[in-house]
């Protein structure tokens, strides 16, 4: 126990003696005013009441800490004279002991409050209310505003408070602690209750919204008015990016947020969907836009087994509870059959564009006025150019559903007109040119295509360039170029933009060729000749090369290669020895010499710029 102290003239202070009878009628009348319920503020008023009923403590107090304000704030206050007018109702923490009493829990009685200056406010109010031994008490919890109380207790005459009188007033304490956090658990599961009804209510009338067929805009307003948290929509089937709320308000407002998130920052949301399960809290990498990383909840929308769409929940100030995560299920069960509807029309509309292209190339020579009609009443303008690309992947990242997704959201932002459509094993792209003559520029096809795809899966795809089509007939014979640099690409392990143009010549040839019998047949014929020159760096292969490409004529090979004849022939007896290659036999120059030019058919050409 702390004690103000008396000045050492004064004379001892006489004790009021309390008989156990007394103490235990105060006890059930504190009993009684805590078991009658009520709110926060009612209880402590009765507690206060029956504190205060009769001596020894005629007057009391509850104080809240008020930390922001700097004060010491009455709760409620118990004065049989009735309150002073002017008196003030809060004072300077500086000058309280209510800090120390809550800091160190402990009580602390101060003797003489009008002659004590320990605590100037105190002994400015003892003075004018009138009284002199103080108590006071930490009540172990926490008002309404979550503000710590301390119990105040005054005398009219001096006392000397006993250790008894202490056990009792610190029990009474105990008492209201305990009755204060039932009232407030009880309102919180009250708060809680209500919340969870309202959130089924709204969650049924979400549902509701979207099986009439609101559109997602619409949705995501209701879905913001009961998801207490900033959170973000994906949907890959219409390519739509909603957001509501700003997870960082302290440093992007949510304007530049929902700009940030449909721009640069999409991939970075689309790759989250990928993520293996659901329902997990990621981090959300955004140092290249200058923001910290961000813990986001992650709940895939799926679709017949594929990821169609992708919510997000980003937590403000504090993890999510359960109550938050039961809203998160309702609205992805809302989202998750609005997406489906989505998805089922889109599937349609694939189904009709596959069917048409099909058909396109097959009778679009037989019948260009009906194809015509067809493609206008599918959006499409066949009476404009259009350059016909394949796109697919070098290895099964995605279905060919999600990679026609992806492509047409890219093409609907920045190509209007275009189409993806599922053709075979590739996704046909119709991209509309202004000139048919001029070849789509290598650095439009990777903001279209390459950027989006390495985004979302890691990889470059590979897109195979046809011809311009100005007339339905030229469909098929482009369809079919299309097919066949597709086939040249995976017979040569070639990904990213390729032509016909870059296999030369040979490229109707070789694309009728399997592909796995070429690989073979390359690294069978110049696999060992590249590993013994990569270990011995011999310049066999090399040397090879230009003596058959210089008609086996010593003196032009060895000016070719920088060496001396003498140097040169050594080498063609080591190609001999060592491999049994005689490239005076006319057979053997052949095998070599395909060999080359198949790997240079099939490795990449150098761009202009470089």
């Amino acid at each position: 126990m702390a004690t103000g102290g008396l000045d050492s003239s004064d004379a001892r202070a006489p004790i009021y003696r309390v008989t156990a009878a007394h103490r235990l009628a105060r006890l059930r009348a504190i009993a009684s005013a805590i078991n009658a319920g009520g709110d926060i503020e009612t209880i402590l008023d009765r507690v206060l009441l029956a504190v205060c009923r009769g001596e020894p403590w005629p007057r009391g107090g509850i104080m809240a800490i008020n930390r922001q304000s700097g004060y010491s704030e009455m709760v409620t206050g118990y004065d049989p004279g009735g309150p002073l007018p002017g008196r003030p109702r809060r004072w300077d923490l500086a000058t309280s002991p209510v800090p120390r009493v809550s800091e160190t829990r402990r009580p602390l009685v101060i003797a003489d409050a009008q002659r004590s200056s320990e605590f100037p406010g105190y002994q400015e109010d003892a003075r004018a209310r009138g009284y002199r031994t103080v108590v006071l008490l930490p009540l172990g919890c926490s008002n309404s505003e979550e503000h710590e109380m301390v119990l105040s207790l005054h005398t009219r005459e001096r006392i000397e408070v006993t250790e008894e009188e202490l056990d009792f007033l610190t029990t009474v304490a105990h008492l209201v602690a305990i009755a204060v956090e039932k009232v407030k658990h009880l309102q919180r599961e009250q708060r809680q209750s209500e919340r969870l009804r309202r959130v089924l209510e709204a969650g049924a009338n979400l549902m509701e919204l979207v099986l009439e067929g609101a559109p997602l805009a619409l949705t995501a307003g209701v879905i913001g008015a009961i998801l207490p948290h900033p959170f973000v929509v994906l949907d890959f089937v219409t390519a739509t990016t909603l957001a509501r709320g700003t997870p960082l308000p302290e440093r992007i407002a949510e304007r530049a947020w929902r700009e940030l998130v449909q721009g640069t920052a999409a991939p970075l949301l689309a790759a989250l969907a990928d993520r293996p399960g659901g329902g997990e809290t990621a981090r959300l990498d955004l140092s290249a836009h200058g923001l910290s990383d961000l813990p986001v909840l992650v709940e895939p929308l799926r679709v017949e087994g594929e990821t169609a769409g992708v919510l997000l929940v980003f937590p403000r100030d504090r993890a999510l509870d359960s109550l938050d995560r039961v809203v998160t299920q309702e609205v992805r069960f809302a989202l998750g059959a609005q997406i489906m509807r989505h998805h089922a029309e889109a599937k349609r509309e694939a189904r009709d564009l596959s069917e048409f292209l099909d058909q396109l190339c097959r009778t679009g020579a037989t019948d260009p006025a009906r194809a015509q009609v067809r493609a206008a009443r599918l959006g499409l303008d066949l009476g404009k150019p259009m350059r016909l690309l394949s796109v697919s992947l070098p290895q099964p990242a995605a279905t060919l559903a999600e990679l026609r997704r992806l492509l047409a959201s890219s093409l609907a932002r920045a190509a209007p007109g275009a189409a993806a459509i599922e053709q075979r094993e590739a996704v046909a792209i119709l991209l509309p040119v202004p000139d048919s003559i001029q070849p789509l520029s290598d650095a439009l096809l990777d903001r279209l295509v390459v950027q989006p795809v390495r985004a979302r899966w890691g990889l470059r795809p590979v897109i195979a360039c046809g011809p311009a089509c100005t007339r339905p007939v030229h469909y098929g014979p482009a369809w079919t170029e299309c097919a066949r640099v597709l086939d040249l690409a995976r017979i040569f392990g070639r990904d990213g933009i390729v032509r016909q143009d870059d296999f030369g010549p040979s490229a109707l040839l070789l694309s009728a060729l399997d592909g796995a019998l070429v690989r073979a047949f390359v690294e069978g014929t110049l696999g060992p000749l590249r590993q013994h020159d990569a270990e011995a760096a011999g310049g066999l292969l090399e040397t090879a090369t230009a003596f058959i490409d210089e008609a086996c004529r010593y003196q032009a090979t060895a000016e070719r290669l920088g060496i001396h004849v003498s140097t040169l022939r050594y080498r063609l007896r080591r190609l001999e020895e060592l491999f049994g290659l005689d490239l005076n036999d006319a057979e053997t120059r052949f095998r070599l010499s395909l060999a080359t030019r198949l790997t240079a058919i099939g490795s990449p050409q150098p761009s202009a710029e470089s």
